[in-house]
């Protein structure tokens, strides 16, 4: 009978490509309900039906995790974004971004994506789904100044960078919020990307000093062979001298 420990990890190698795609069901639709100002009635109700039960799937399956999971305790602490997405709705896109960073998919191995893809490809999510939520926050309200999606991508290009013009800021409480968490997430992935960046030069680095070292130790073996090659030639002169000397 497989343990606990088997199981959890036959589990999770099943599921994470269906969270995936869920997560990605779960952007589009939320996205096109938040950007999508004047939906009709009709689509707007399909489109929250279909939210619904994507967000029940990723109940469901932190369910599952726990109940497998060898140390059930340890596992809800060391995955808070799991946990808070699927209990708060307004952190609920930020499942997307745990499924993403955190599935099997993006795990070191051939054919997946790469550590530098992942870190561009989490924060163009961080990014969208910052723009997209803060957009549903603001858009509507007194003073507001994010009224449209540009402004509310452009608003997440210069938090995320911790650039901070200040051009566009939130008024509400709501947006204050998720401000504050792309301001720390932004801060983590901006020092992700410096320490990305600065391994690429150590590697370059050290590929252009193994390439001269290597070009230096075929240069070695190049000369060791002719040296060997002369010395053969100078054994087999010995010989043959002495073979036609006489006796």
């Amino acid at each position: 009978m497989p343990s606990r420990q088997e199981k959890y990890g036959s589990y999770v190698a099943k599921a994470d490509p269906i969270m995936l795609a869920l997560a990605l069901v779960f952007l589009v639709v939320w996205s096109t309900r938040t950007i999508w100002d004047g939906m009709p009635a009709a689509l707007d109700s399909s489109l929250l039906v279909v939210q619904g039960w994507v967000w029940i799937a990723f109940a469901v399956d932190i369910v599952i995790r726990i109940r497998y999971a060898t140390r059930r305790w340890r596992w809800v602490f060391t995955h808070p974004v799991e946990i808070i997405a699927v209990v708060l709705p307004v952190a609920r896109p930020l499942k997307i971004l745990a499924v993403f960073t955190q599935g099997t998919l993006v795990a070191s191995r051939k054919g997946a994506v790469q550590t530098s893809q992942a870190v561009g490809i989490s924060t163009a999510l961080l990014m969208w789904i910052g723009a997209v939520a803060m957009l549903g926050a603001e858009r509507g309200h007194s003073g507001a100044t994010i009224a449209n999606f540009a402004d509310a991508m452009w608003w997440a290009l210069v938090t995320v960078t911790t650039v901070g013009y200040g051009d566009f800021t939130p008024v509400t409480l709501e947006g204050r919020i998720v401000a504050s968490v792309l301001m720390v997430i932004g801060i983590a992935l901006i020092g992700v990307v410096t320490a990305s960046v600065a391994a690429w030069f150590v590697r370059l680095t050290q590929g252009e000093e193994e390439a001269e070292d290597d070009a230096r130790h075929a240069e070695l073996r190049e000369r060791l062979l002719a040296l060997e090659a002369k010395i053969n030639r100078l054994v087999d002169r010995e010989e043959a001298r002495q073979d036609t000397a006489p006796e």
